[in-house]
């Protein structure tokens, strides 16, 4: 019976993997790409708005993804009910983001970056791994085909609204969900604490993903920026193959499946993938980026994040699927000022090569602390 759990999981992480490695790749590849198409200031200043409407999305997102996915996996029907307010959010957001900064494609990204969500989230909790699979290779393929056009007729902006646009087949899921699920606010309510704490949890990760961005920018400039944005990206394509596994071990974890073997594979392959960025990378991006001289020396550092960026969100599965997100939450704000402080602090002192180290350390600060909230849970039972 073992046996047949670890091919089935192989099987399903197979599925998942190779379509998060053929879109994720299309996606980071492309996001490279566009770094040589608009050079280091353009690029810090695309990243500064991507990051507003990324933490937008998250406040019009009701519950998080992480929500939906683990409530759908034990059979609660409650997705439409979210489906409905976080769309209403986010066409709400978007209306603010339009009076506030004049730019159509953040309103645009953000509605269409709710919806991919919400879909993804179902599609994952009801384990349609496949149907998965398909739409999301389709969107990472719209994404380059639509940002790419627009960009060359209106500029920046129009990347994000051909990321906006690129979320369109999603409506297709949530039209079925409205159509089989009926929306239910008392069902809501049964699980308010829950999604309260996702909500917060998906928020504050967000914010922890986001701010150092926002921080940048205005202290340091959209050129450092830009440098910077780049060495996020290549660490983006080092993570694709534990972000694969994660999409697979939360609702596994919550349907009570163990994960540890392959959570430990996991783990000492992000080890690899860790020196392959500090070693090989740098050596290419000098070649194919001599403008973004300040990313090579961001880089190897920033790779290393991928070892401890991996330990502590596999850890996070396990607390997601056991419900116990107060312990997330708790982690990632501290995580978030970590992160604050040392961009500001030592980033000040060291320069470009600081803001590396300080999400270095704000990494290792987040294993450290899961580390213990674990400990803690088991020293309970």
């Amino acid at each position: 019976m073992k046996w047949g759990n670890n091919i089935r999981g192989i099987k399903e992480i197979g599925i998942i993997g190779i379509s998060n490695i053929v879109g994720s790749g299309i996606s980071a590849l492309f996001w490279i790409y566009l770094a040589k198409l608009m050079g280091a200031e353009n690029y810090g200043e695309l990243s500064y708005y991507i990051s507003i409407g990324g933490i937008v999305t998250s406040i019009s997102f009701i519950g998080g993804p992480m929500a939906i996915t683990v409530l759908v996996a034990k059979k609660i029907k409650i997705e439409s009910t979210i489906h409905f307010l976080s769309i209403s959010g986010s066409i709400i957001s978007a209306i603010i983001l339009y009076i506030s900064f004049v730019n159509i494609g953040l309103s645009v990204y953000v509605i269409g970056a709710v919806i991919y969500n919400l879909s993804v989230s179902e599609l994952l909790g009801r384990k349609y791994y496949k149907k998965y699979s398909i739409y999301f290779i389709l969107q990472k393929i719209l994404f380059v085909i639509f940002s790419l056009i627009l960009y060359y007729i209106i500029g920046p902006e129009g990347v994000l609204i051909g990321t906006g646009l690129s979320f369109i087949p999603f409506v297709i899921q949530i039209y079925r969900s409205f159509k089989n699920t009926p929306m239910n606010f008392h069902l809501l309510k049964t699980k308010w604490k829950f999604i309260t704490n996702n909500f917060l949890i998906d928020l504050s990760q967000v914010l922890n993903g986001q701010i150092d961005k926002l921080v940048i920018g205005p202290l340091f400039g959209f050129t450092v920026l830009g440098n910077y944005y780049l060495a996020i990206q290549i660490l983006n394509m080092l993570a694709i193959i534990p972000e694969i596994v994660k999409k697979y071990t939360v609702p596994e974890d919550s349907s009570g499946n163990n994960t540890t073997k392959i959570k430990l594979l996991t783990i000492g392959f992000s080890v690899i993938l860790a020196l392959c960025g500090m070693i090989i990378v740098p050596k290419i991006i000098s070649i194919v980026f001599p403008e973004f001289n300040d990313s090579l020396a961001l880089i190897p550092i920033i790779s290393l994040t991928i070892i401890p960026g991996t330990i502590s969100t596999l850890y996070a599965s396990q607390f997601f699927a056991h419900e116990k997100s107060a312990y997330i939450l708790q982690t990632n704000i501290i995580s978030i000022i970590t992160l604050v402080t040392g961009v500001i602090t030592i980033g000040q002192i060291f320069g470009v090569i600081g803001l590396a180290y300080s999400l270095l350390i704000s990494q290792i600060c987040r294993v450290f602390i899961l580390y213990y909230f674990s400990k803690k849970i088991k020293s309970k039972h």
